[in-house]
């Protein structure tokens, strides 16, 4: 089985100008990296443009092009995000060009309407996540969507962005009634405790190990590190030898390291005590370093570095294993598990 468990589709804004500069605040870092834009400045408009930047902003990714870009795969995780302010403007996962069957203009209060929407085109294709956020309309209302979400719409788990909300996981008002809600619904969480290139993003409240008071006190609740926490990685590791419920999908961090790098460290997981079955392949489509194909080659291949390492090969198992299996196990996927009507 081969799964994406970290993918976004729609839009954030009904505004392209919006999108574009969003969009391009958060890859400024790549393209200076690559040589492409000034360091010393700011890029002016026909720099953008000269590297492909245009004014129209990002092109919706719906459905059908998620499927046309996935091939061989046979699922993958669809993630809300909730409403949130960014400098006065309210942004969230929009359907700007009505490619879902949502009614009405497009809002992100309907964040979590939208990715169910889109799960109902292609059930076997897609796996939902919603999203709420505990400082928009105050916790009680965050509670009641997580409810509706999972009751009423049948989303599979819920992602949380406190970086981007600035909110702290283990925030006792904030932070826990929402971990605490979705131990009582059994669903899955997944958290982006990892580093942003948003300049608005907090920092300090991306750190994976302000999950640890939610190990500790909510053992039985599903958990997944989103980015592995990079740049945190170690410690987001850590938090997996610790924990017995918390995992770690590899988007981005996939990306960031060369496939001899990603063989080293997927090697050194065992002396770190941290199992393989608790990573998940992930990509952040539909973003441009974030090929699915590309990157599932780049981990099923790393044992081609095994030989010049000077180490053993990983079982090649396990590698297919992350590819898909893990996270179906986690998320009780599979049909003959009890939480889906099969043995028990």
């Amino acid at each position: 089985m081969q799964i994406d468990a970290h993918t976004h589709l729609l839009s954030l804004s009904a505004d392209r100008a919006f999108t574009t500069a969003y969009g391009r605040e958060g890859s400024l870092c790549i393209y200076r990296s690559r040589g492409l834009l000034p360091s010393h400045r700011m890029p002016s408009d026909a720099e953008w443009e000269e590297v492909g930047f245009h004014h129209d902003g990002f092109p919706v990714t719906g459905p059908a092009e998620a499927i046309r870009d996935h091939p061989g795969f046979d699922q993958m995780v669809i993630l809300a995000m909730s409403p949130q302010f960014l400098e006065g403007r309210l942004i969230g996962t929009v359907d700007t060009d009505g490619v879902t069957d949502v009614a009405g203009p497009p809002h992100p209060e309907k964040c979590n309407d939208y990715i169910a929407a889109v799960v109902r085109s292609a059930p076997d294709k897609f796996i939902g996540f919603g999203s709420v956020n505990p400082c928009y309309r105050g916790v009680r209302y965050a509670l009641d969507e997580l409810e509706r979400s999972v009751v009423e719409l049948g989303l599979t788990g819920v992602k949380l962005y406190p970086m981007y909300q600035h909110w702290a996981p283990n925030d006792r008002e904030l932070g826990f009634p929402i971990f605490e809600k979705a131990a009582e619904l059994g669903i899955t969480v997944m958290v982006h405790q990892a580093g942003s290139t948003r300049i608005d993003a907090r920092m300090e409240l991306g750190r994976p190990a302000l999950l640890d008071d939610i190990g500790r006190e909510l053992r039985d609740l599903r958990l997944i590190i989103a980015h592995c926490g990079i740049p945190w990685v170690r410690e987001a590791m850590f938090l997996l030898t610790k924990h017995p419920n918390f995992y770690a999908d590899l988007s981005y961090h996939l990306a960031t390291v060369s496939r001899r790098d990603l063989f080293l460290w997927l090697s050194s997981l065992e002396s770190f005590f941290v199992p393989l079955e608790k990573l998940f392949f992930g990509t952040d489509y539909p973003g441009f370093l974030y090929d699915p194909v590309a990157l599932r080659d780049k981990l099923l291949g790393v044992n081609e570095e095994a030989e010049r390492s000077g180490l053993d090969p990983i079982p090649q198992a396990r590698l297919e294993a992350i590819m898909g299996d893990n996270l179906a196990n986690v998320l009780r996927l599979g049909p003959d598990d009890p939480s889906n009507g099969g043995p028990r």
